[in-house]
């Protein structure tokens, strides 16, 4: 009976601590893998996040409703428009409206290769891996593919381009 329980207990601790690191794998929090996303950019060109490993990734999702996501894409857009080459934004808005998209980004001035709108996501997991319903954040990438900022500044993002 002893022995069973051990059993017992040994296979629960091992479920456990399965079912625990699986969950930590890929999770759109600092320090864990970040959730795939992939999407067709305007010229219909594929891309991944899988593809850009190797540069800095900073994934934006913005909604014309939330004026400080909004605004962050600005932001986000007018510093990285002179950026190095090993550095990328993906700004992901989520409006139901493609049109409002469209032209939000033609009055903000907004470099219209790094913008893209949800419905052109392939993945169906999208919204539920960001917990977009819980609000917008951004989330800074590095090469390997693990998120080192959320919701960075300019000032941080500054830092991870110079290395200083």
């Amino acid at each position: 009976m002893k022995k069973t329980l051990s059993y017992i207990a040994f296979f629960g601790a091992l479920i456990l601590l399965i079912s625990a690191y699986s969950e930590r794998v890929i999770k759109a929090e600092k320090g864990y893998t970040a959730p795939e996303i992939e999407m067709l950019s305007n010229d219909s060109t594929h891309i991944s996040l899988d593809n850009l490993r190797g540069k800095y990734v900073l994934v934006n999702f913005w909604d014309s409703n939330s004026a400080i996501s909004r605004i962050a894409a600005g932001e986000y857009d007018r510093f990285l428009k002179e950026t190095p080459a090993n550095f990328k934004l993906l700004s992901i808005n989520t409006d139901n409206n493609k049109k409002l998209f469209r032209e939000i980004v033609k009055n903000d001035n907004l470099d219209s290769s790094t913008q893209f709108h949800i419905d052109e996501v392939k993945t169906h997991n999208t919204k539920n891996d960001y917990r977009l319903e819980q609000g917008f954040s951004s989330y800074l990438i590095n090469p390997q593919g693990k998120i080192v900022a959320v919701n960075p500044s300019v000032s941080t993002l500054e830092k991870y381009l110079t290395g200083k």
